[in-house]
């Protein structure tokens, strides 16, 4: 089974440029915000992420409610315009190729990179970080750039090798994310901001430059006038709504609809990430240094973990994925109350390793959706999926500040309950999933080809079926 890269090398670098930027970006707003909006002394607040004595740890509390607050509208603002044009970014690209919507989503990230720049080259207020997050505009958003490429995959992969294949593109984020992560603190300290920023804007444009130039569209078959006014087509917008409800064979439909919902809740725990920085430096007295360091480990366990459940439980032992799911949802569960018990820095640490079941959880979960439905309605459903991360987005970011900046001076770690009972009824919705799919079939899920994934010489779309039984 050969492989060809494709979408991996420039998501590689785009994830590095964010990561290498996100915890400085979060270090800058909580320096400004110190010092500009809440009036601190300047000198004083330098010092909040590489230094912990008692004078930071108190600076720190009065400061990162407002932080998380201007964090808070920041998320909201990507959240609600992303989800407004995921409503037209997917449906386009099925008709009209997924190449433009890349293409314009690593423009985004270049611009948002200057941005940025600007924010860190000149003693701005805090509330600037919400302009490089208007270039969601250009891509729809986060979520929505990565149905894109998804989709990308999809439209290039058949179901043998799919799993995989969308694996090693998780693969690349994660290799992304460990790099960046583990190098920014330290870069930060021996250069400065911009130069930091500088160097994710070059690596944004490495990317894009691959994207014009390497990257092939996907979609053989497309359309190529009314390019404009294809973009708000309503048509689109209604089958797009009606795909997930629509009636198919052996329950695959309530399958099909819990795990939906199941990803959906998900989104609404993943507020919880966000608050993440701020829970360890408020209550660990973590440095910059040290939440990287944390970071780094994390990636590392997060990379052999989806090695071992993606390729060699599921693709090697065949191993199905929604029994993996199912584990990784559990051990989910147990690492997100031991965060919430956490005192202690090994404890943290300790939530990290019992996480391990839970790596390749996104790859899987996509790879099952694909398998339920025909090849033409995958990239409405990961639309679907990406609409709801856009919507629930904004609504995880304000219960998970709220939560946070109530009991920031009982517990700041309380809101990882909060998560455990989320994780907890996903848990239950994606176990009723199992049962109805091993009651209802021997024939756990249908993956029809299209015509574009069919071989040269035949002459009809093939329906491969997966035969295993529960």
């Amino acid at each position: 089974m050969g492989f060809k890269p494709t979408v991996e090398i420039p998501i590689f670098l785009a994830t590095l440029s964010f990561m290498l930027t996100a915890s400085v970006s979060n270090n800058l707003l909580i320096y400004r915000t110190c010092y500009i909006v809440l009036h601190y002394n300047k000198t004083e607040c330098a010092l909040l992420g590489f230094v912990t004595n008692n004078e930071t740890e108190k600076l720190e509390l009065l400061v990162s409610p407002t932080s998380t607050y201007i964090a808070l509208v920041n998320t909201i603002v990507q959240s609600v315009l992303g989800s407004v044009l995921c409503l037209f970014t997917a449906p386009w690209s099925d008709r009209f190729g997924r190449r433009p919507i890349i293409v314009m989503g690593f423009i985004g990230g270049c611009i948002s990179m200057l941005f940025h720049i600007i924010f860190a080259a000149f003693e701005l207020t805090p509330w600037f970080i919400i302009v490089p997050s208007l270039t969601v505009l250009l891509s729809g958003g986060g979520a929505s750039f990565i149905t894109i490429l998804y989709a990308y995959l999809t439209d290039l992969t058949n179901k043998d090798e799919r799993g995989w294949r969308i694996g090693i593109f998780d693969l690349a984020m994660a290799a992304g994310v460990l790099i960046g992560m583990s190098s920014s603190s330290y870069l930060l300290i021996a250069t400065n901001y911009v130069t930091v920023f500088s160097i994710g804007a070059a690596l944004q444009t490495v990317a894009l430059i691959y994207v014009i130039f390497l990257l092939p569209e996907s979609l053989q078959h497309r359309e190529t006038s009314n390019l404009v006014s294809g973009f708000f087509t309503l048509s689109n917008l209604a089958e797009m709504v009606k795909t997930p409800f629509k009636r198919r064979e052996n329950y695959t439909r309530a399958v099909l609809l819990l795990t939906l919902l199941s990803m959906l809740l998900g989104y609404l725990a993943m507020g919880s990430a966000g608050i993440f920085f701020y829970f360890v430096r408020t209550k660990l007295q973590w440095t910059l240094t040290a939440f990287t360091l944390y970071g780094t480990v994390q990636n590392i366990l997060g990379i052999f973990g989806a090695v071992f459940v993606m390729y060699l439980l599921h693709t090697y032992f065949k191993i199905r994925e929604i029994f993996l799911i199912l584990v990784g949802m559990f051990f989910s569960i147990i690492s997100t109350v031991m965060f919430g018990l956490a005192n202690r820095d090994w404890q943290i640490y300790l939530g990290a390793v019992l996480n391990l079941p839970a790596s390749g959880q996104n790859s899987l979960q996509r790879s099952l959706v694909s398998k339920l439905v025909h090849e033409e309605e995958v990239a409405k459903i990961f639309s679907t999926l990406s609409i709801g991360a856009n919507v629930l987005g904004p609504l995880s970011a304000i219960i998970y500040t709220y939560l946070y900046n109530t009991f920031i001076n009982i517990d700041p770690g309380l809101y990882n309950f909060f998560t455990a009972g989320v994780q907890a009824c996903i848990f239950l919705l994606f176990l009723l999933a199992v049962i109805i799919q091993c009651r209802g079939t021997s024939q756990p899920y249908k993956n029809f080809q299209n015509e574009n994934n069919i071989q040269e010489d035949e002459s009809e779309n093939i329906i491969a079926s997966n035969t295993d039984s529960c």
